[in-house]
Parts: C-alpha cells; sequence; structure tokens
C-alpha cells in the first residue's frame, strides 16, 4: 500500500536539496537519489580505520542491556565480520520516545539499509545514535496527545531544574515517572492492547533510569524484530575512538568554525539562510565534567565557566587525549565525532539537518573524515478512519485544513439554510398569499361577518410557516454546530497547534488504539523513494 502524498512548503535549501539538487550540489556530498553517491561513499568508508571490534564490543552490551534481539546482535556482528557500513540517524532521548517523527526517522533508516543491501553494494546496518551528551531538558521531558474527549493534553515529567546543563545521559527518572504513565492510562482509551504497550512502557520507564536507559529499552521494544542497532554517544569508549575530533578542535583553533563561516557565507550569497548560528572564539565542543560548559578562547588562553582559573591550550589538549569522555560536541561537531566513531555512509535527517549539514561540507574536510549522504527522513501524517470520514463529508483534504482551516471551516458553514430549503419556504409564503386571496373573497361573499375569522385564519398559517422556518434555523445551526465540532476534531488530529501531527503527537496512543502491529502497517505504508509528505489512512 502506498500513501498519498503532498508537496510541503519547505525552506529553501530543503526544497532545492528534495527537487532540484543541481542548486545546492556544491554544499553536500552527493544527491541522495543517485545510487552512484552511495557507492563512492561505501568505498571511502571502506578506506578508513575504525576499531571495529572495540566498536561492537560497545554496541553488544549497550543493546543487550536494553533487551536486543537476535536481529540486532547479529546486525552488531557484521559490522566486525563483515566490515558493513551504516546508515545512522538519531534523536533526542525524548520522553516516552517523543514526537512521532522519531519513530519515522527510525523506519526510515531501516530501510534505507535494506534498499542498500539488496543492490549489492555489501552489508549496511541501521544505527539510532541516543543524543545522549544533549542537556536540553524542556525539549525532551513531556509528550503531548489528544485525550477521550479529543482535547490536546501535555504530560511533564517533573525533573530538576530544567535551566541545568547536566546530560540527561547522567540524570535519573523520578519516582513521578509513575504518575506521568497513570496520566497516559487515564487519558486514552481502553482497548484491548492497552494494558501490554502500558506495561511495556512501564518496563522502561523506571524510577533511577536514566533518559537514555529507558529510552534506548522503549526502542528496542518498538524495532526488536528489525534490526535497529542503537548507541549510545557518551559511553568512554566512544570518546576514546573520537578523541581526535575534540583534539584538533582545540589545537587548530576551531578549524569548524572557519570552514563552516565559510560555508554559510556561500550559503547567503547563493540566497540560502545559514541553519547553525557560529560564534568566533567558543569551541564547538564543551567541557562536560558535570555539567556542559562552553569553552571560549581567546590568544590562546581558555576560560571554562565554573573552572577556577583560565586553561591552557597544553591543559586541554592534554585532556582531550588522557580524557576524552570529558568533552562533549556541540551541534556542529556531533556529526563529525559520530562519523568519526561509525563507517556511517548515510545519514537520515529532517528538514532542519538537511539545512545544517549545507555548512559542513568543508568542516569534514578540515578533519579528514568524507561526509555521508543526507537522505531525507519519510514525513507522514497519521488519518484515522473517523477523521477520514469526516474530511469526506465535507469535501476537504488534509492540505486545505493545512492552507487555510478557519477558510474552509467558514465557508462549509456560511449558510445556516441551504438555498433549496429557504427557497421552499418563500415559495409556500408566496401561494399563501396569491391562493388566500381568492378564498378569502368566495367566504366574504357568502357571509361578510365571517371576515375576522378569515383574517385569524390567514395569520395562524403564517406562524405556522414562522414557526417551521424558525425549526429549519434550529436544525441548520445545529448542523453547523455539529460540523464545526467535527471539523475542529479533524483540525485538531491533523494539525494540532497549527504544527505539523508529526512534530507535536507522540507514538504511544497510537500503539494502544492498534496495537503493536501499527509499526508494521507504517513501514509498509511509508515509500522511502517519495520526497513528498505521506498521509497514512488508518
Amino acid at each position: 500500500m502506498t500513501a498519498p502524498t503532498w508537496h510541503v512548503h519547505l525552506p529553501a535549501l530543503v526544497e532545492d536539496y528534495l527537487y532540484d539538487f543541481g542548486k545546492v550540489r556544491e554544499f553536500y556530498n552527493g544527491d541522495f537519489r543517485e545510487p552512484a553517491a552511495f557507492e563512492r561513499q561505501t568505498e571511502r568508508v571502506r578506506s578508513r580505520q575504525i576499531a571495529r571490534d572495540d566498536l561492537a564490543a560497545v554496541l553488544s552490551g549497550q543493546n543487550e542491556s536494553y533487551g536486543c534481539g537476535p536481529e540486532t546482535q547479529g546486525a552488531i556482528a557484521k559490522l566486525a565480520r563483515d566490515e558493513a557500513c551504516v546508515v545512522v540517524t538519531g534523536q533526542q532521548v525524548g520522553l516516552f520516545s517523543g514526537p512521532l517523527y522519531t519513530i519515522y526517522k527510525a523506519l526510515t533508516a531501516i530501510k534505507l539499509a535494506d534498499t542498500l543491501n539488496h543492490r549489492g553494494l555489501g552489508s549496511f546496518v541501521p544505527v539510532f545514535w541516543l543524543a545522549s551528551d544533549d542537556h536540553d531538558l524542556a525539549e525532551i521531558d513531556h509528550i503531548a496527545l489528544l485525550d477521550k474527549d479529543n482535547r490536546l493534553r501535555e504530560i511533564r515529567c517533573p525533573t530538576p531544574s530544567r535551566e541545568s546543563k547536566v546530560p540527561v545521559s547522567k540524570i535519573p527518572l523520578p519516582r513521578d515517572i509513575g504518575d506521568c504513565l497513570e496520566q497516559l492510562k487515564d487519558l486514552t482509551l481502553d482497548t484491548e492492547f492497552k494494558a501490554d504497550i502500558l506495561g511495556s512502557l512501564s518496563e522502561a520507564y523506571q524510577p533511577g533510569r536514566s533518559y537514555v536507559e529507558a529510552f534506548g529499552r522503549w526502542m528496542t521494544r518498538l524495532f526488536k524484530s528489525r534490526g535497529l542497532v542503537l548507541i549510545d554517544a557518551s559511553h568512554p569508549r566512544l570518546k576514546e575512538m573520537g578523541r581526535e575530533i575534540f583534539f584538533r578542535e582545540i589545537a587548530e583553533g576551531s578549524p569548524s568554525t572557519r570552514r563552516a563561516v565559510a560555508a554559510s557565507e556561500r550559503l547567503r550569497q547563493a540566497g540560502y539562510e545559514a541553519q547553525i548560528p557560529l560564534h568566533e572564539g567558543i569551541l564547538n565542543q564543551f567541557y562536560a565534567e558535570r555539567e556542559r560548559q562552553a569553552i571560549q578562547w581567546k590568544d590562546g588562553a581558555y576560560d571554562i565557566k565554573g573552572l577556577p582559573a583560565m586553561a591552557t591550550k597544553e591543559d586541554l589538549l592534554k585532556l582531550a587525549k588522557e580524557k576524552p569522555s570529558l568533552f562533549s560536541p556541540n551541534v556542529l561537531l556531533r556529526p563529525l565525532y559520530q562519523d568519526a566513531v561509525l563507517p556511517t555512509v548515510a545519514y537520515v535527517g529532517g528538514p532542519s539537518e538537511i539545512a545544517y549539514f549545507g555548512q559542513l561540507k568543508g568542516v569534514y574536510e578540515a578533519f579528514g573524515l568524507p561526509m555521508p549522504v543526507i537522505y531525507p527522513r519519510k514525513n507522514v501524517t497519521i488519518v484515522e478512519r473517523k477523521i477520514d470520514h469526516i474530511l469526506k463529508k465535507y469535501g476537504l483534504s488534509v492540505p486545505d485544513l493545512w492552507r487555510n482551516a478557519a477558510g474552509a471551516i467558514g465557508e462549509i458553514t456560511k449558510q445556516e439554510i441551504p438555498d433549496s430549503v429557504g427557497q421552499a419556504l418563500l415559495l409556500a409564503r408566496d401561494h399563501l398569499e396569491r391562493d388566500y386571496a381568492g378564498v378569502k373573497a368566495e367566504i366574504l361573499a357568502f357571509d361578510p361577518g365571517l371576515t375576522e375569522s378569515a383574517d385569524r385564519a390567514k395569520g395562524k398559517m403564517n406562524q405556522q410557516l414562522d414557526f417551521l422556518q424558525k425549526k429549519v434555523q434550529q436544525a441548520a445551526r445545529k448542523r453547523n454546530d455539529i460540523a464545526v465540532q467535527q471539523l475542529h476534531k479533524a483540525l485538531d488530529n491533523l494539525f494540532p497547534n497549527q504544527r505539523l501531527q508529526e512534530r507535536v503527537f507522540n507514538i504511544v496512543p497510537y500503539l494502544i488504539k492498534y496495537g503493536a502491529p501499527f509499526i508494521d502497517q507504517l513501514d509498509q505504508a511509508i515509500d522511502i523513494d517519495v520526497a513528498d509528505h505521506q498521509f497514512l489512512v488508518m
């Protein structure tokens, strides 16, 4: 089954990346639509020296701790045994897996790896990068859903100060995580799948576990049979494998900033906006002994907030060499760290990631790494059958609501009485006036004393027509009230808070409604060869 599609308006750089690649070719390392781009990148990656045995050992231990199945362990073994390459995607470790697009990222990576395996270029493994070094709690500590009454609700997990810069890998889930699960139970409909889904979720999200471990266990539950490999980037051995990135950023005075600034200027000259703001005098990595602190530098001296004294370049280089786990990359350097550690052929990213990779080609060159092919994650809106019925009833499509929801609803409800009914009532009044004049004349010719009775009878007939017209108006308003309610229900489902559904809702309520096979339905419906937004009617 192939889902219907729609071309969603995107920033100019992303639009051209998807639909007119020739305009942006200089900023990227290959067109994701060209098989030759993946072949070239595969050859480059295989020429690199990677500590594959160490990598496989770390991944095996991490994924086993999440409860992975034999498919995932087999995929990890391929990295060492078959020198497999990887298709990587990643995301912040949001509560209960975060927004829907997290799921779409994972599915896209799995399907792309499978596609590359069938092309005969070698062995490819899907990898999901857990952004465990991230410290933005406000982005990950909540989910949104529609409750039983179709009201948009939020479930938020109490956390330490949201201003804290402690990496999420070091933040344990509070005891109140149980209250979040109870809220989820209370807000969602009872189904035959509910107990199993919430049971699995509660097994993953236990008090005391880190956000990263809970997320890893839950994602493993969702994708256990698909060979998806999860990687916790905060592992000390991985930091050792990627230490050269941290070392060179310090030793060469942030070559990443210089190259990214140059790319940003070329983007602006070409008419595009740069996605990542850049700051001179700040390294694109943090010092992260406890909290992540920016590293500022000037004239060879380095200042780290929270440390008692200025540090020298030699101090930092020694730390980068001996204790690389004390460093954490920011958004600009994270892909470099990722691809220093992994044999990456392709990265699956959303629109904002496609945009910021446009600033990174020169950065990869500066660090001697091959930039991966950037593959767009699939964009999906789930259209449940009850919502699809509402759209068809009023002759609307999902894009109609996206473009102008108020206008679409107003157009449908602007007339209280249909033209045909209004015309019939006017015609009845006209007939009453014409026909009753003759009736009254005959009555008065028979008995002039019946004038008052004749007028009273006509008045009652007009009253009955007035009464009928009021009833018709009430019925029309009721229908319009129902229409407004139904259309707002559709809007809340498909475009909550004027945002794409995939950026707001969480997967769990859908799993409660449709069971674990819902992931299979998504997998079958998503066409990874389509760049347009896709709609899945359930």
